[in-house]
């Protein structure tokens, strides 16, 4: 474990347990641990939170046990320990984290693993747990006018636009630490979570409806004539599961009728809720579009997805 995730660790258990707690810790995970004897304290002397986190932590990586402490304080999160309901306080961060290392916990095995898998195919980011809900942003997204895209072009050439269009997403999505949740070829669900999620969720959609011009243009684009999304977002609480295409969630529910009943081809529809918290710098691209199934809606500005369409520069 480097140093930045053995802090990071230090810190989740300083926060979320008192100094006889993380003793308790220590005892079940090794079972003639004792926070006073390895720390050459008096059991009468009073050990912080902090002072005792460091000890158990350290205690556990000099006998190779930290997958074992990481292992038990995922499987306490959100449970009862020692007669109260626990929270383990920046788990989910921390779990992103390892995850960047190659290592994910498995919910099935209940432990922590090494994987070899595109971290953007996991759907939970190799943090969130089944069941528990938590702050995200929701994007839905399509193609304008897809029916008529499949009568004029054909199955074969659509098939060829879909999985360019799927790359496309892909090769970005990474930056804005986004999970697609569903897709359908022509448009599908996608997922930010974590630190910054409304944010990331509003500068994807940005930037992909700004780059959309060089997929249209690009020397290996099927069609004749560019396309154009419609996109919605929404942000809330939504419960998670790994089935993510059966999730309930009016989060869900908002986006999608916000792309596909207020936004207008090459513009992107949000909720209030990502309007006022977007920030200001952000705002500035959107203008309200009135009311939408009772709630303020917002709309952007125009993009242009056709060299044709765009205006010079200079004159």
């Amino acid at each position: 474990m480097d140093i930045s995730l053995k802090q990071e660790v230090i810190e989740m258990l300083a926060l979320t347990f008192k100094a006889d707690e993380i003793n308790e810790i220590g005892v079940i995970l090794f079972r003639k641990f004792d926070l006073h004897q390895v720390s050459g304290t008096r059991s009468t002397e009073t050990v912080s939170s902090r002072r005792a986190a460091t000890i158990l932590v350290e205690y556990c990586m000099d006998r190779k046990g930290e997958i074992s402490l990481l292992e038990f304080l995922i499987q306490i999160d959100d449970s009862v320990f020692l007669g109260r309901s626990v929270s383990v306080e920046g788990l989910e961060t921390f779990l992103l984290k390892l995850s960047q290392y190659g290592f994910f916990y498995n919910p099935d095995k209940r432990r922590i693993v090494s994987g070899k898998d595109d971290p953007l195919d996991m759907k939970n980011w190799g943090a969130l747990k089944e069941g528990k809900t938590y702050g995200m942003s929701v994007l839905s997204l399509d193609i304008v006018e897809n029916s008529r895209l499949v009568k004029r072009y054909g199955s074969g050439k659509m098939k060829k636009l879909y999985a360019s269009l799927w790359a496309f997403l892909r090769e970005r999505l990474d930056a804005y630490n986004g999970r697609i949740w569903s897709w359908a070829g022509d448009g599908g669900l996608i997922a930010f979570a974590m630190k910054k999620h409304l944010v990331h969720s509003v500068k994807f959609a940005m930037e992909i409806q700004t780059l959309l011009i060089l997929f249209n243009h690009d020397p290996s684009y099927p069609l004749k004539e560019p396309i154009q999304l419609r996109i919605g977002i929404d942000t809330g609480k939504v419960p998670f599961s790994f089935n993510t295409g059966e999730i309930i969630s009016e989060v869900i529910n908002c986006a999608a009728h916000l792309e596909k009943g207020v936004c207008l081809p090459g513009h992107i529809a949000v909720s209030f809720r990502v309007y006022e918290s977007m920030g200001k710098g952000y705002a500035d691209f959107f203008s309200s579009a009135g009311q939408f199934e009772g709630e303020e809606t917002y709309l952007s500005i125009p993009l242009t997805h056709s060299i044709k369409e765009a205006e010079p520069v200079f004159s």
